[in-house]
């Protein structure tokens, strides 16, 4: 069978751009995390087909995503769908609350102009539910005849749930997606609610709630993600929701576009600064932020400096070596980590244990759980305060170096304070079962 990770690689190499066309919406979700950017105007034309034609990479799959606000209340929304096409776009995608989408004849005009997917957001299984958390009385109804309508009238259109997990609807998360999975849908977007917008400002004590008390309706919703046919993403879940079930876990990419869309001049003062203005939200939203790490780690942390002309990066190939320190980096897609370290965990621990297993040289960025011979525990941080430094650079730096978790079993470790933990794209493709705490 197909490695999960190996299968979503593909669409994860696409060139994919957002484009908003629209800063207004017809339903009014509690949890929207960009209420006050909905002011009820229309992008400019011109700027939104600059944008479309300046996405597109030739010589690369082009996937867009037309949004909002809600797109499809736009009166243009059909004629930007026929654009992204005209400019070549394999697929054009929208995500939409699909009010607009329970009348046949708006149906018809978007997939006449080639729309090829859309995402539909809903986040309960019942009227009751999802009518309470969209603030818009009848949109379930609505959006349940779109949902049985286009299954039947365009069985050819790609058709995905979204759905934002807050806590009043994480105990029926494995009804929804099993509700779904009966009209007919079998690929999910499963979104951790973030503390942005009106829903931390406003609806905090209703919506937020802590991964750890809810680990049982999460896992046997992960679970469903091993039916065949099944395709499940996940997004700004904290990565402890997912231990035995690793192939879930968000490409560390996902991160660029947090922090690099919206938020973007808030980060950028954030690391012009040094850590010293900080984002708005910060400390009243960390514990329920899946950025927390990329942000306190900026500040929390100086950079260990080993001495350049001792450091080697470890290439894959058993060269002879001149180095004190070996370096073990991610790599940017699990089959580039498969190739370097082979396909298993114990493929990837008997290649550590293997390197140069005579030499004086330490092992950086591994945990001594891994390799504990020649192994100190030492790590190397890209993380200098005193270097000149941009939100581009430094998030480059943190997904590269930074981006490090450790299993919830490593409380019990003995080293467990001094560990730096292991980076994700290796917890990604091994598996936190790869730890192994030294039990104190």
């Amino acid at each position: 069978m197909q490695n999960p990770l190996l299968s979503k690689e593909i669409t994860t190499r696409e060139n994919r751009i957002w484009v908003r066309i629209i800063a207004a919406c017809n339903v009014k979700c509690i949890f929207c995390l960009d209420a006050d950017a909905q002011n009820g105007t229309l992008i400019d034309d011109t700027k939104i087909r600059d944008q479309i034609r300046d996405g597109y990479k030739p010589g690369m799959t082009n996937r867009i995503i037309i949004s909002g606000g809600e797109a499809s209340i736009h009166p243009k929304f059909a004629d930007y769908v026929r654009y992204a096409k005209s400019v070549w776009y394999d697929r054009v995608q929208t995500v939409t609350n699909g009010n607009m989408f329970a009348r046949r004849e708006f149906c018809n005009k978007l997939f006449d102009a080639w729309l090829d997917e859309v995402t539909f957001s809903i986040h309960g299984h019942t009227a009751k539910l999802h009518d309470y958390l969209t603030a818009a009385p009848g949109s379930y109804e609505r959006a349940i005849r779109w949902l049985i309508n286009v299954r039947k009238f365009f069985p050819t259109k790609i058709v995905n749930i979204d759905i934002v997990v807050n806590k009043m609807n994480v105990e029926y998360l494995p009804q929804m997606v099993k509700f779904f999975m009966r009209l007919g849908v079998y690929e999910f977007d499963i979104l951790q609610i973030i503390p942005f917008g009106r829903g931390f400002s406003q609806y905090k004590d209703q919506l937020f709630y802590r991964i750890e008390d809810y680990l049982w309706p999460l896992h046997d919703t992960w679970k469903l993600s091993k039916i065949p046919g099944v395709y499940m993403w996940t997004n700004r879940f904290q990565v402890e929701a997912f231990e035995w079930y690793e192939d879930l876990i968000q490409d560390p990419r996902k991160i660029k576009s947090e922090v690099m869309w919206e938020a973007l001049e808030e980060f950028s003062t954030f690391i012009e600064s040094h850590g010293i203005t900080k984002p708005h939200c910060y400390w009243e939203a960390c514990d329920v932020c899946f950025l927390k790490q990329y942000c306190h780690d900026y500040i929390d942390h100086q950079s260990h400096h080993l001495p350049a002309w001792d450091i080697q990066i470890y290439s894959g190939k058993d060269d002879p070596i001149t180095f004190r320190y070996l370096i073990l980096r991610w790599e940017e897609f699990p089959s580039q980590v498969y190739e370097k370290y082979g396909n298993t965990g114990e493929e990837f621990v008997s290649r550590i244990q293997d390197i140069h297993l005579n030499s004086n040289q330490e092992i950086v960025n591994i945990p001594r759980c891994i390799r504990e011979k020649n192994n100190s525990g030492l790590y190397e941080w890209d993380n200098d305060m005193s270097q000149e430094k941009n939100v581009a650079q430094y998030t480059k730096n943190y997904i590269l170096w930074l981006y490090r978790k450790k299993s919830t079993r490593c409380k019990s470790c003995k080293y467990n304070d001094s560990c730096e933990w292991l980076h994700i794209n290796f917890i990604r493709s091994y598996w936190f079962n790869l730890l192994k705490p030294f039990l104190k």
